[in-house]
């Protein structure tokens, strides 16, 4: 039976943890930092409240450097994340076999302009222009868990068109700037090589962003299967009752204007279209599902949509009407409306996951001003959150 160590709370036994260290933490070149490693995911899993290094170090340590030591190790020391979070992404492949890539962006006020990466920017969810820095985390995701396995920082142009901030903070020549949505295709792009987890789906909300038109275009250009969230005013063409009938949809014409999400789903649309009430298995009641076809428009400068290609846009909301419906755009076509029930339901999760790594795992309490720091830490964050789903044995079984 898997237990659940809880950030916050003592660990009882050292021995599990630096089998866990370890394995995990195995390519670091030097003893050194595979030791301030260990000591950095103590202080993770067992301190209360804000993860300072001075609490971190508090917490774990009885050395007068230590919180001066684990600086130098999340700030300074010259270790690759890469091999760590690989791991960490086949540890996460063998304990959820039903799996999905979803991507989720996570947003830190600052209160200073010093911080990688900080700069300022409407946050929906806030209703506010605030100073933040915007990560974004790749999740393989269960119905009910979901595992981080890589970051990335977004840069807006002001970070990465000056020279002298890219220098102050350590940002590599190869990283530019990038749209959240273009920091989750290219993570996804790069967990494709792991053997494991070739061509798995990607569930993106991009409610944030009015750039849906090249996110999916780049996806179904790669062949991807994706599910990814619209706003209600998402423009949309719906495709024609013959070119919906037919086996062929990817170069269609259509003699219907171009209209919104919600405007298409609300009206009925004048092809084809589905209603159906499924369950979710966790009892969240009856849901309504409506979908119908439609192109994007602005893929290409081609009239009436010609040669774009045809997604399935699903609205989901309760059946008795009283929570506002989601619209999703969907290359999930030859899958079962309970497939496409089963990704919205990892995306949801990834949001909790996101809290829970938020408040109880410390990951917005980076406060230092270097890039790999940053990507020091979250993987350390992601380290402590796998540990803290697996059994021990189980944790060093899965990522050998």
């Amino acid at each position: 039976m898997l237990t659940q160590c809880i950030a916050g709370s003592p660990l009882t036994d050292s021995r599990p943890l630096a089998e866990f260290v370890e394995t995990v933490f195995g390519s670091l070149p030097r003893v050194d930092q595979r030791r301030w490693a260990d000591v950095y995911l103590r202080g993770l899993l067992s301190t209360p409240g804000r993860k300072t290094m001075k609490r971190l170090a508090r917490q774990v340590s009885c050395e007068a450097s230590a919180a001066q030591a684990l600086q130098q190790f999340i700030t300074s020391s010259p270790w690759a994340w890469s091999e760590p979070r690989a791991v960490l992404a086949r540890a996460a492949a063998r304990r959820l076999p039903e799996r999905a890539w979803v991507a989720g962006t996570i947003v830190s006020e600052k209160r200073g302009r010093r911080s990688v990466g900080v700069h300022r920017r409407f946050v929906p969810e806030l209703g506010a222009t605030v100073n933040c820095q915007v990560g974004v985390g790749l999740f393989l995701a269960s119905e009910n868990e979901a595992i981080p396995v890589d970051w990335r920082l977004v840069l807006d142009t002001a970070w990465s068109g000056d020279a002298a901030l890219r220098r102050q903070a350590r940002i590599p020549d190869a990283v530019g700037s990038g749209s959240a949505w273009e920091q989750a295709l290219e993570m996804a792009e790069t967990a494709d090589a792991l053997p494991c987890l070739e061509r798995v789906p990607l569930v993106v909300d991009l409610t944030a962003t009015g750039d849906v038109a090249r996110f999916t275009s780049s996806l179904a250009g790669a062949g991807r299967e994706f599910l990814v969230r619209v706003r209600p005013d998402q423009p949309v063409l719906e495709v024609a009752h013959s070119v919906a009938s037919s086996r062929d949809v990817s170069s269609p014409t259509s003699d219907f204007p171009i209209s919104t999400a919600q405007r298409l789903i609300e009206e009925g649309g004048a092809g084809q279209r589905r209603v159906s009430e499924v369950q979710f298995a966790d009892g969240m009641g009856q849901v309504r599902l409506r979908s119908v076809l439609v192109h994007l428009p602005g893929v290409q400068d081609v009239a009436h949509g010609a040669g774009i290609p045809a997604h399935r846009l699903v609205a989901l909301n309760s059946a008795d009407g009283r929570t506002p419906p989601q619209y999703w755009i969907s290359a999930l076509r030859r899958r079962s409306v309970g497939d496409v029930l089963s990704l919205v339901r990892r995306q949801q999760v990834v949001q909790s996951t996101l809290r829970v790594l938020r408040d109880d795992f410390g990951l917005t309490d980076f406060e230092g001003r270097s890039f790999p720091g940053w990507h020091h830490h979250t993987t350390m964050v992601s380290a402590a959150y796998t540990y803290s789903l697996l059994s021990p044995r189980t944790a060093v079984r899965l990522s050998a």
